[in-house]
């Protein structure tokens, strides 16, 4: 059927909502991710800020994939007004910024689009590893 659109489970009006996926290094993480990501935010109206969290998400657990070869999970987490994103991976190393890269290299963004596309970022260590977070505003 083309244009249909799927139609978000009922929830509860319990806050907060919250969805856990387990991540591993295999290909295709990051689009698992994504496409958890599309979902837990089926009922948001505006396309851009499901955007947003879409690329957030695929930069942390990408980052987490790239860097640290051992992601561990994705949870997402909604209260109103907000989305959490966090990603937890093996490594206790902070994330840090690289430096500027010539035009025609790729890669090197991810903190800076953490920067500049939610509320508030951060990182702390975790049992076995760290976990990165952002927060998003969300109609």
């Amino acid at each position: 059927m083309t244009g249909a659109r799927r139609i978000p489970p009922p929830r509860s009006s319990a806050w907060p909502w919250a969805r856990r996926l387990p991540l591993s290094a295999r290909p295709g993480s990051a689009a698992e991710a994504r496409l958890c990501t599309v979902g837990f935010l089926a009922d948001v109206a505006d396309p851009l800020v499901v955007a947003d969290a879409v690329l957030l998400v695929s930069e942390l657990v990408g980052n987490a994939v790239r860097h640290t070869g051992a992601p561990r999970w994705l949870l997402l987490v909604r209260a109103p007004g907000l989305l959490r994103i966090e990603v937890g991976d093996a490594s206790p190393r902070p994330p840090l910024p690289r430096p500027p890269t010539p035009a025609d290299h790729t890669g090197g963004l991810g903190l800076f689009l953490l920067n500049h596309l939610s509320q508030h970022w951060g990182w702390h260590t975790a049992d076995t590893g760290k976990v990165v977070w952002c927060d998003l505003r969300v109609p």
